[in-house]
């Protein structure tokens, strides 16, 4: 309760529904491995080209609910940020010729803040080759809003 406020009412407990509470994402225990697929090989290589230690992906097995999930740090581009980096997890199919949907996450003016959100929520491990990039350093870069954190080669403006 606020104590300049004595119109607030205390807040009531939870209820319990007698459902086992979820642990969250980083306490699951969840062994992540950097990993790169086709796509994901192709923005990585281009990304080490232009931003050197900008893109990173990681895979894991969550033992506690049998799903695979993905991590992705790196640019983007949205309509309501801009270009930024982005920080997002996403369960993948089981089936592996399933298609792999978009990650949900938050956009982040630096790698560090993308990274260091990563690394709370998910509990990944700091890169040692992650850089220090700010948005200054994507506003060159040409970032197609249709592919969020691929940049087309040599395609670099100003």
């Amino acid at each position: 309760m606020n104590p300049n406020n004595a119109n607030e009412q205390p807040r009531k407990p939870p209820e319990d529904t007698g459902k086992p509470k979820r642990k969250r994402i980083r306490d699951r225990g969840i062994k992540w491995e950097e990993h790169y697929k086709d796509k994901s090989k192709a923005a990585k290589k281009h990304f080490d080209k232009v931003l050197p230690g900008a893109y990173f992906r990681w895979e894991g097995f969550d033992r506690t609910t049998g799903h695979p999930y993905y991590i992705v740090v790196g640019p983007a581009i949205s309509e309501r940020y801009g270009k930024s980096f982005f920080a997002g997890i996403k369960k993948l199919p089981k089936d592996p010729r399933k298609k792999a949907y978009s990650p949900t996450g938050k956009y982040f003016p630096a790698l560090r803040g993308a990274l260091a959100h990563a690394s709370k929520m998910w509990g990944i491990r700091f890169p040692a080759t992650a850089g220090s990039y700010t948005k200054a350093e994507l506003a060159p870069l040409n970032i197609p809003r249709h592919m969020k954190g691929m940049v087309r080669p040599n395609e670099q403006s100003g």
